[in-house]
C-alpha cells in the first residue's frame, strides 16, 4: 500500500531522519522508501530531498541484511588549527613581522621573507612541541593561505627616521619661511619620476569597453621620463616630458623656458 506524504508527516520524517546516524539513519529512509511501494531512490530525492546515494546504499543494506562499514576515521584528519588553537595567529603575528608590500603600490598584496622552515623554528620556541608542530610544506601553504605570498623583496627594511631627522626638517622649515618672506625669491619644488613605457599597455585599469592590450611592455613604442616644476606659494604646476635622462641641462632648460613668466611675478612684489 502506497502511503499519501502530506506536509505534516514529511516533516516528521525529516526531523527523525536528522536526529538519527550512521546505518540506523540509512535504514530508516530505505524503510521509508520500502512503504511507498516505488522502492526509487529518485523519488526519496524529489519529495524528501535526501540524498539518492545515501537511500541506495540504505536500500541495499535492507535487502542483504548486511550493514555496510562507514570508516569516518580513515576520511583524513583535521587541521592542526583544530588542535592547536593559537597557530593561526602565531602565524599571522609572524608573517606580518617579515613582510614587505609591493614597491610599486600597484597591488595590496604582502610578499613574505619569513620560510616555512624558519616559522617552523619560531613555533618551536614559542613552546611548540617537535612532533606536533606541521611540516614545512603545510606551513608553507598556511602561510600563502593567509595572504602572505613569498617573493625576495628587500633584505632590510630601510631606516626611516636618523637621529638628524628632525633637526633637518627644522633647517627646511626655516629656509622655507625665509623664502616666502622674500619679496625678490621664488621657491620651486622640483621633482622627476620612473620612466613611464607608452603604447598599447595594461597598466591594471579596468574598461567597460573591452579594450585589448598587452599586459607587458616588451617592446614600448616609446619611453618617457616625466619632470615636473611646482610653485607652492601659487600652486601653479609645470609638466614636460624627455625620451632621456633628466640631466642638470634638461633641468636648467626647462626652468628658463618658465623663467620669462615668474620674473613678471616678482617685479610685482618689488617696491617702487
Amino acid at each position: 500500500m502506497e502511503l499519501t506524504f502530506t506536509p505534516e508527516l514529511k516533516q516528521t520524517l525529516k526531523s527523525t531522519a536528522k536526529q538519527l546516524s550512521g546505518a540506523d539513519r540509512r535504514l530508516f529512509m530505505a524503510s521509508v522508501v520500502e512503504s511507498q511501494g516505488r522502492g526509487s531512490a529518485l523519488h526519496a530525492e524529489r519529495d524528501m530531498g535526501w540524498d539518492r546515494t545515501t537511500v541506495r546504499k540504505g536500500l541495499h543494506e535492507l535487502r542483504s541484511g548486511m550493514i555496510c562499514l562507514d570508516a569516518l576515521s580513515q576520511r583524513g584528519r583535521k587541521p592542526a588549527e583544530a588542535t592547536l588553537r593559537n597557530l593561526e595567529a602565531d602565524l599571522r603575528e609572524m608573517g606580518e613581522a617579515a613582510s614587505q608590500t609591493d614597491p610599486t603600490f600597484r597591488t595590496t598584496q604582502l610578499y613574505r621573507r619569513l620560510t616555512a622552515g624558519e616559522a617552523r623554528r619560531q613555533l618551536l620556541e614559542k613552546g611548540y612541541r617537535a612532533e606536533e608542530v606541521p611540516s614545512e610544506r603545510s606551513l608553507r601553504r598556511k602561510l600563502s593561505a593567509l595572504g602572505f605570498k613569498p617573493r625576495r623583496v628587500a633584505k632590510s627594511r630601510p631606516l626611516r627616521k636618523v637621529p638628524q631627522t628632525d633637526a633637518i626638517f627644522q633647517m627646511v622649515h626655516q629656509i622655507n619661511r625665509e623664502a616666502e618672506a622674500g619679496e625678490g625669491t621664488v621657491r620651486l619644488s622640483i621633482d622627476t619620476k620612473t620612466v613611464v613605457p607608452i603604447g598599447n599597455l595594461s597598466r591594471g585599469g579596468k574598461s567597460r569597453q573591452g579594450q585589448s592590450a598587452l599586459d607587458h611592455d616588451l617592446e614600448p613604442e616609446t619611453k618617457l621620463t616625466p619632470f615636473g616644476i611646482h610653485r607652492p606659494e601659487t600652486a601653479e604646476t609645470w609638466l614636460s616630458f624627455t625620451t632621456g635622462n633628466v640631466t642638470a641641462d634638461f633641468m636648467v632648460d626647462q626652468l628658463s623656458e618658465i623663467w620669462p613668466t615668474l620674473k613678471k611675478t616678482i617685479i610685482l612684489h618689488i617696491p617702487l
